[in-house]
């Protein structure tokens, strides 16, 4: 078990568990339709940076998380309210067609969104632990610091990947209606309102 095997497994966990649309994911796809491809790319970017740092502290901290059921519920009572805020930020916020223009600034702002959404992020935490402790628990990968760092590593090239792709489908459906991307910021509200509560059904019920 070398490096680069740490390295696939944690990009092609990372893809597999990042593909389905997410909080993220919906978030870096209106950020293209709103400002362009390339803002949705640069926010793709610092939504990966901090999924290596997430990666690597589940992975790190595997035998605490795992053995302590607490930290994942409040995990996910933390996320409640804060998925709640930018559901209702983003149905409330008032979208245009028009494509605004790019800048160093706004660069900056985008790559920033990417890591405050992905920070706030934190139920990506318990999934690195199940996915960390399944492959290990099969004598996949090691625990040791340099080979977490290898895997967290794949994680950010399997988060990007995906990010990428969901980019990509921003300036997609930017092309093919404009209408519709008027109301892609409504979309992604509903999204993280919908993720809000199914969070609640799994920490009451």
């Amino acid at each position: 078990m070398g490096f680069l095997t740490h390295f696939i497994y944690g990009c092609i966990g990372s893809f597999l568990g990042t593909l389905p649309m997410g909080t993220i994911n919906v978030s870096i796809a209106e950020e293209s339709i709103r400002r362009g491809v390339r803002a949705g790319i640069i926010m793709a970017c610092g939504a990966a940076f901090v999924e290596f740092f997430q990666a690597y502290i589940a992975l790190s901290f595997f035998n605490i998380l795992s053995t302590n059921p607490e930290v994942e519920r409040t995990i996910i009572l933390i996320c409640i309210p804060i998925f709640l805020v930018i559901g209702f930020y983003y149905f409330f916020k008032k979208n245009s067609t028009k494509i605004k223009p790019t800048t160093k600034a706004s660069h900056v702002i985008g790559f920033a969104k990417g890591v405050m959404v992905t920070t706030l992020n934190l139920i990506a935490v318990p999934y690195y632990v199940f996915l960390g402790g399944y492959l290990h628990s099969a004598g996949l990968i090691r625990l040791d610091p340099e080979f977490v760092a290898a895997f967290s590593v794949g994680v950010v090239g399997g988060t990007f990947l995906v990010f990428l792709l969901y980019a990509k489908l921003g300036q997609y459906i930017r092309r093919k209606s404009e209408k519709l991307s008027l109301y892609a910021g409504k979309v992604v509200g509903l999204i993280f309102i919908a993720i809000a509560v199914s969070q609640a059904f799994r920490y009451y019920w």
